[in-house]
């Protein structure tokens, strides 16, 4: 044990001695991000290998099917994403981990690359480890989707607009341009990115010679070239993702918005509070330090506060002003920065023990979850998890029987509850697109002619307003069919709890 404790501190000394060298810390902090993306996508494959896709998921796998300039709740770029990975991987659970984990993969290493910029020597080699035990960066970040899909883009318009701002080249400009439209892209939250360059950059001395350049004005066309397609759909069609984020977000009461700013708030401190408690324990920086961190408003870190802080305080006066509720992991991309704000004040001295400590948390924590990740399969197939996640691959597979018992046509839609509809589409061979809550609004492709080629419906037994819609289409079509199946999920000779559900199958007019 005494030898293998050695070799790892080692082997950390080593990583350490490669992140801190100018000539190689990019291919080792490649090497690591490699290796870090690897990892999370094999813990990925295994804690979840007793469950199934999540719902958002597998709802955008079906907007993959369905190309368009935008989507009833979001933009349209991770659609396209998916399709494009779809076309080159099978349309799998641990493909949708392998995309998740190269992307936590390049947020690493464009973190390292960002922090860079303020950061040196030991302090630039311990930022990625402290980003690394912050859950956004791993188990949240699993979840390919639009919160985790922001933390590479973020991080590279970010790299994009700084190194613009101090070279003025238009290749930066034009990296920042894509990065920052591929945000908004993906996610309107990324309107906070935006406002923080653009307040950066106004409190910025080298303003009116960046001003001057090419750089920013090439970045802006870029920006504008890629989005206005989008922006020309959100006014066709009377801004869908806006409306329903009103409609979702918005406080019922005055207790709802305080316990939503608290959420976010504090649930937002909560999840970095490894990463502070790393550099409190190992690094013990002083008050005074402390004092010039967080608040810096001098002029070679000004920059990084109002970067770091208008994402994370600014929402919280628009949602005053509007009455909206925010949550918490809405602050995945948001967090990039924290690394300086803990070790950039020269008052903070990071020795390099104190970075091998960090560092070796971090990979510790990596290798605990990997260790841990059979039992956490176990635990959910025991205990069972929320929205039927364990049983709607088994539910696909039932429903595609009965379908093909039902008619020999392609199935082109699956009708039901959105958290039930959508992962029972995501595993069927036909790749039919869901028919959510069936409501034309989540689903503006389910049109009458659609629905006339034939549909499956999957309910729980319980779900009245499910059931009474496939009744409604059964009694429409005397040709359809209806049966009860109970499932029961197994994972290396253990089973879970068994459950019922209802299959309703349509078949073409």
């Amino acid at each position: 044990m005494v030898s293998l404790c050695d070799r790892f501190i080692g082997a950390v000394s080593r990583l350490l001695d490669g992140l801190c060298d100018r000539q190689r810390q990019r291919r080792v902090m490649l090497a690591v991000a490699a290796a870090y993306g690897a990892a999370w996508f094999i813990y990925g494959v295994v804690a979840k290998s007793s469950q199934d896709i999540n719902a958002d998921l597998a709802e955008m796998a079906v907007w993959a099917h369905e190309p368009a300039l935008g989507y009833p709740k979001h933009p349209p770029l991770l659609a396209y994403v998916v399709r494009g990975w779809f076309s080159i991987f099978p349309q799998t659970d641990w493909s949708f981990f392998l995309l998740a984990g190269l992307t936590l993969a390049a947020g690493l290493y464009l973190a390292f690359e960002l922090c860079g910029l303020w950061l040196d020597g030991e302090k630039r080699a311990a930022a990625p480890f402290l980003l690394a035990v912050i859950p956004f960066y791993n188990f949240l970040g699993l979840k390919f989707d639009q919160n985790s899909a922001l933390i590479p883009l973020w991080a590279l318009a970010l790299l994009g607009f700084m190194r613009s701002l101090e070279t003025r080249r238009a290749g930066w400009g034009i990296i920042m341009g894509l990065a920052a439209a591929a945000a908004m892209l993906t996610k309107y939250w990324s309107i906070f990115l935006l406002a923080a360059m653009f307040l950066a950059l106004i409190c910025d001395r080298r303003r009116n010679g960046y001003l001057r350049s090419p750089a920013p004005w090439v970045g802006a066309a870029v920006f504008l070239c890629l989005t206005l397609p989008h922006l020309f759909w959100l006014i066709e069609n009377h801004f869908p993702p806006l409306n329903w984020l009103g409609e979702r977000r918005t406080a019922k009461s005055l207790f709802d918005f305080a316990r939503s700013l608290n959420e976010y708030s504090l649930g937002t401190i909560g999840y970095v509070a490894p990463a502070i408690l790393l550099v409190a324990v190992f690094v013990r920086p002083s008050v005074k330090a402390v004092r010039d961190s967080w608040f810096v408003m001098e002029a070679s870190r000004r920059s990084v506060t109002l970067l770091f802080w208008t994402p994370l305080l600014l929402p919280i006066a628009v949602a005053v002003a509007r009455h909206t509720t925010l949550l918490s992991v809405w602050n995945e991309p948001s967090v990039v920065l924290l690394p300086v704000m803990m070790l950039a004040s020269p008052l903070v001295d990071v020795s390099r023990p104190a970075a091998a400590r960090i560092a070796a948390c971090a990979i510790a924590y990596t290798l605990l979850a990997l260790i841990a990740s059979p039992l956490v399969a176990f635990v959910k197939l025991e205990r069972g998890v929320e929205n039927n996640a364990a049983y709607t691959k088994l539910l696909a597979a039932a429903t595609e029987r009965q379908w093909r018992d039902t008619s020999d046509k392609p199935l082109s839609l699956v009708g039901g509850r959105f958290l039930l509809a959508n992962p029972v589409a995501f595993y069927m061979p036909d790749k039919p697109s869901s028919f959510s809550d069936f409501y034309d609004y989540l689903s503006p492709w389910a049109t009458p002619e659609r629905i006339a080629r034939g549909m499956a419906i999957v309910c729980e037994p319980n779900d009245d307003f499910c059931l009474g819609a496939a009744n409604g289409y059964l009694a429409a079509n005397p040709g359809g069919r209806r049966s009860d199946v109970t499932l029961t999920r197994h994972w290396l000779g253990f089973a879970g709890q068994p459950k019922r559900f209802v299959i309703a199958t349509v078949p073409p007019r």
